[in-house]
């Protein structure tokens, strides 16, 4: 995912410091009110009157902390005043931090919080405590026109069988995108003829990242010096969505146990449209993101989450401590040519403890709250996620709702809602359906191959040194043997699996 930080969106003329004073306020009126009632009309009536106090656990940071906080403090000054409910949100800093905090706390260990009463997940940690009879669905807290409202495919992620409809309520969402820097583009494109309309298939984007080499090798008289075209974050996305976008999903759980399903044809084209160009230095990874890689010029496109804009950069740092403004437009994910259009949804929803009705409601209130249009789309857009209803899922109605609460869009993120959102509208959504081992799958999957392509471009690059040229040098490594040992190593790592 993308690193922290971002831009501070403005919040404006929100008032937030007299309408928390106000709220305090009337929380001190209420209570002096439930003093008087108990002195007239006993015990029950004051519990009718004493606020449900309900706490979420997230993982939120930096832009998207700011503007939850925000919320939280104006839902409580609003809504919950009204209706006596009080959020407290809490950050545990990271995804795996709130993990390992929801752990301890669920083993009862020294030292640990009492359990929230919801908090952020994904899927595979929604699926394990919905295991452990944990957590609440949702569903019968929602109408049928209200649950309608979500975009479907993020309310199937939730769906963890017959009888438990909606264990996750989707919150902030997003997918995969391909981020250029057209500074960079255009002279190559002017020169070479290369169009944007090659970047819509693997196929195509891993042809023009070999012109682009070798477009940048003719530049100097030092052979085999071409500069990389593309890379990309979580490269499992790649193996899955594409396996499943060419008609087979490598694995799944079914019965307790996973089941393999390496089709040799689909993972040939995988292999192809990454192993090949990597070894060739047609694509690299070099820091941490590849949004990194694009900062510093070793690269002038990548495929990373439609989340990262709010991270985008208008300038470019070379090694040599030159620097270089740079526009940047973002693309469709590329997909395989011939097949139908599919892109990963990503984000993590939330999911609610099971404890009382009263405070259930009370959660279900707010969350509710939180993803209505006036809400979600500046929590969203705050920090490059993409609303979650239908409704909110229109460039249109973003732009005009931040407008209309005196609120900054981001440029980049901007940018980027013309490109996902009807993205979103138009491609299928995917997303592994969660089991025991899942997550371990995803490991191996996310390994396999780019260690192997890491190893062999090596190789390659000893192989040049010694006179040989690049195209022999990739022969040599992109063999028959080396592919169907691939195959058959990520095979017999997910079948080890328990």
């Amino acid at each position: 995912m993308s690193p922290d930080g971002g831009d501070h969106i403005n919040t404006g003329q929100r008032g937030r410091k007299s309408d928390h004073e106000a709220y305090q306020l009337l929380f001190c009126a209420a209570l002096l009110g439930t003093a008087v009632l108990t002195a007239c009309s006993g015990a029950e009536k004051v519990k009718s009157n004493t606020p449900v106090q309900i706490t979420m656990w997230n993982y939120y940071n930096g832009a998207q902390k700011e503007e939850m906080d925000r919320l939280v403090q104006e839902f409580n000054d609003t809504v919950g005043l009204e209706q006596k409910i009080v959020v407290e949100s809490v950050s545990k800093g990271s995804v795996s931090e709130l993990e390992d905090e929801l752990r301890d706390s669920m083993n009862g260990k020294t030292g640990s919080d009492p359990l929230p009463d919801f908090c952020s997940a994904y899927a595979d940690a929604a699926y394990d405590l919905w295991k452990k009879d944990k957590i609440s669905d949702f569903r019968p807290y929602l109408t049928d026109e209200e649950y309608d409202n979500y975009i479907s495919a993020y309310l199937e992620e939730g769906n963890f069988g017959t009888n438990a409809a909606m264990m996750i309520f989707p919150v902030a969402k997003s997918t995969e995108v391909l981020t250029i820097n057209s500074t960079a583009w255009e002279p190559f494109a002017s020169e070479t003829g290369a169009s944007l309309e090659e970047l819509s298939t693997w196929e195509g984007l891993a042809q023009t990242a070999k012109a682009y080499y070798e477009w940048t090798d003719a530049k100097t008289e030092t052979p085999n010096d071409g500069q990389a075209f593309f890379g990309r974050d979580s490269f499992a996305n790649y193996i899955l969505v594409g396996s499943y976008q060419l008609g087979h999903t490598i694995y799944s759980g079914e019965n307790g146990s996973i089941s393999v399903n390496v089709d040799p044809d689909t993972m040939r084209r995988l292999w192809d449209n990454f192993y090949v160009p990597y070894i060739s230095g047609y694509y690299l990874e070099n820091g941490r993101f590849r949004s990194d890689d694009l900062k510093t010029g070793k690269l002038i496109a990548y495929v990373g989450s439609s989340s990262g804009a709010v991270y985008a950069s208008d300038q470019v740092t070379y090694d040599d401590g030159s620097t270089e403004t740079i526009r940047c437009d973002i693309l469709p994910l590329p997909g395989f040519a011939g097949a139908s259009s599919c892109a990963v949804q990503q984000g993590a929803g939330a999911v609610m403890f099971r404890t009382d009705e009263k405070k259930e409601k009370a959660v279900v209130t707010f969350l509710k709250w939180l993803t209505r249009e006036d809400n979600n789309i500046p929590f969203c857009t705050a920090s490059g996620y993409l609303p979650v209803t239908k409704a909110a899922s229109d460039v249109e109605r973003c732009i005009s709702c931040m407008k209309e609460q005196n609120l900054e869009l981001n440029p980049n993120v901007e940018t980027m809602l013309k490109t996902a959102i009807p993205q979103v509208k138009e491609y299928s959504l995917y997303t592994t359906t969660p089991f025991p081992g899942a997550q371990d799958a995803r490991k191996v999957i996310d390994s396999t191959l780019p260690e192997r392509a890491r190893a062999d471009r090596q190789k390659v690059l000893e192989l040049i040194s010694s006179g040989m040229s690049l195209e022999t040098a990739v022969s040599e490594c992109n063999t028959e043997e080396a592919f169907e040992s691939w195959c058959e190593d990520t095979k017999a790592q997910l079948r080890n699996l328990k």
